[in-house]
């Protein structure tokens, strides 16, 4: 792989980081240790639902493959870890994708958790300034 793709994967793994970070500013979420020999962490570290461990798989490129993601994600993550691979296609929104058994599993206990507080009403900008001229 060259520098081009990977510092391309970098800044997937980062933008991705960041935006975990964004929603959850108490917790430290940052890119993994990521070695050369093998893959130390995943992609992006320092996230749980329920106890248990998120393992991302970012992807980014021009048309990076879901199916192969997922399956690296979940070949790489822990037994008790839940993989997620993050697809970032050049100039698209991003999405993810998991296993529908995990899926069905985190709405169980999204179901069964208290609801989350209301999100604040976005502000409006301001009305725009009168031409002075």
């Amino acid at each position: 792989m060259g520098k081009f793709s990977r510092d391309k994967g970098k800044r997937g793994e980062r933008a991705t980081a960041a935006e975990i970070r964004a929603v959850f500013p108490d917790l430290d979420i940052k890119r993994g240790w990521q070695t050369r020999s093998g893959r130390d962490d995943a992609d992006v570290v320092g996230l749980a639902v329920a106890g248990r461990r998120i393992w991302i798989e970012v992807k980014s490129g021009r048309q990076p493959n879901p199916r192969a993601a997922l399956t690296q994600a979940v070949a790489a993550a822990p037994p008790e870890a839940l993989p997620i691979a993050v697809i970032r296609d050049d100039r698209k929104s991003p999405f993810a994708a998991l296993r529908w058994s995990d899926l069905l599993a985190l709405l169980v206990r999204a179901h069964a958790a208290p609801p989350l507080p209301a999100s604040p009403p976005i502000a409006a900008p301001p009305p725009p300034l009168d031409d002075p001229a």
